[in-house]
């Protein structure tokens, strides 16, 4: 399907994929809330069952996780989240509304918008015949860094050429194919407890151990290499007049490679080791994404994303993020990733939350025009 006739397509599919993401931003479905993920899957997956696909849910703590395939190799994975941040009862307080050209509501943007242009772009490639080609994987605890489901992820995208994720994006000429790691560090401080006033020298405190600690991971951040260090939750003590004998804080560590990511936990156990006898210190967590490192083979992938946009008339740039998204986890596993391929919208995770529906059909025709182009050459690729 050529350029032109894939915009006027999903222009014709503008008031439908509304429709249906009203339906979906209307059903509380934050992480955890598995009755709203569970009515969520019993709209979409009939969706992809009628257009061939075998279906299976996985279940897991949070809710469902649904698993599509297609017939046919090679396979091009789509992946999306249907967790929210929101908790129960948000939908009914504040539902789907259009306000000019934006529409609101809860995971508006974040990613139900995303979700509906995924089965749509599914759609138009089945009007090529591709669509026996997708595998989709829609996940249920992306929010929380997807602990149940990130299994499923290193079963099921090796082997596939190539992916994208729905993720919204910041303009209409982004596409993300660079995203920092993260880790989630905690660190536990046991002293020995004694009166302050009485007898401090009995004592060993764990909190000015922990400021010790902190001070030191707080000079591991080298913003130029991409790394930041963050202490951002810190308790301890008991009382003004005791020496304390617990202290405990939670560590933010976001990094722009796995190697930085590995020595960053390497240096953390380094400093944590005792001052002085009686410390006792237990380091706990470690990187819970991998960074999404722009390696030559996205580089690649996004040349071809790019030649796509500029048959839509839209001239398409790279950007990276601070934040993370599946995407870390399928680059881990080995697959070329062109993430935030979704709509585009603003003020995530806030009552403020919006999509720019004009963004919709464009993006979706991106995101369509690029899978059939990328199936089309590795066709051409296997002939040869």
């Amino acid at each position: 399907m050529q350029s032109q006739a894939l915009l006027d397509q999903f222009a014709r599919w503008q008031g439908e994929m509304l429709g249906l993401l009203e339906q979906l931003v209307n059903i509380d479905s934050g992480t955890g809330h598995a009755a709203g993920i569970e009515a969520i899957l019993d709209i979409l997956e009939p969706r992809l069952k009628e257009l061939g696909f075998t279906t299976r849910r996985f279940p897991s703590p949070v809710g469902p996780h649904l698993v599509a395939d297609g017939s046919r190799e090679p396979r091009v994975l789509l992946m999306g989240h249907i967790d929210t941040v929101f908790p129960v009862g948000t939908a009914a307080r504040r539902p789907f509304r259009v306000e000019g050209h934006r529409a609101y509501g809860p995971g508006v943007m974040d990613m139900k918008a995303g979700i509906v242009s995924m089965v749509y772009v599914i759609r138009a490639l089945a009007a090529q015949g591709l669509h026996q080609h997708v595998r989709v994987i829609i996940n249920a605890d992306e929010e929380i860094s997807s602990p149940h489901s990130r299994a499923l992820v290193a079963e099921y995208a090796p082997g596939c050429r190539a992916a994208f994720v729905f993720e919204p994006a910041r303009s209409i000429q982004e596409v993300t194919t660079l995203r920092k790691g993260v880790g989630d560090v905690t660190i536990a401080v046991k002293g020995r407890a004694a009166h302050a006033g009485a007898a401090p020298q009995d004592g060993l405190s764990a909190v000015q151990e922990l400021a010790r600690i902190t001070l030191a991971l707080h000079e591991l951040t080298d913003l130029e290499r991409g790394i930041s260090v963050n202490v951002g939750v810190v308790s301890g003590g008991t009382a003004r007049n005791v020496v304390p004998e617990h202290a405990h804080a939670r560590v933010d560590l976001r990094f722009a490679t796995k190697a930085d990511g590995e020595a960053l936990m390497q240096r953390i156990r380094e400093i944590c080791a005792p001052s002085r006898p009686g410390y006792e210190i237990e380091v706990t967590g470690g990187m819970t994404r991998p960074p999404l490192e722009r390696r030559a083979e996205i580089e690649a992938l996004f040349a071809q994303v790019q030649a796509a946009g500029r048959e839509l008339g839209l001239e398409l740039a790279q950007a990276s993020s601070g934040g993370v998204s599946d995407a870390n986890l399928i680059a881990d596993a080995g697959v070329p990733v062109i993430d935030s391929i979704g709509p585009v919208g603003g003020k995530a995770h806030s009552d403020d939350e919006y999509l720019e529906i004009d963004s919709i059909v464009p993006r979706a025709a991106l995101a369509a025009l690029a899978i059939s182009r990328l199936l089309a050459h590795e066709a051409k690729a296997a002939a040869s």
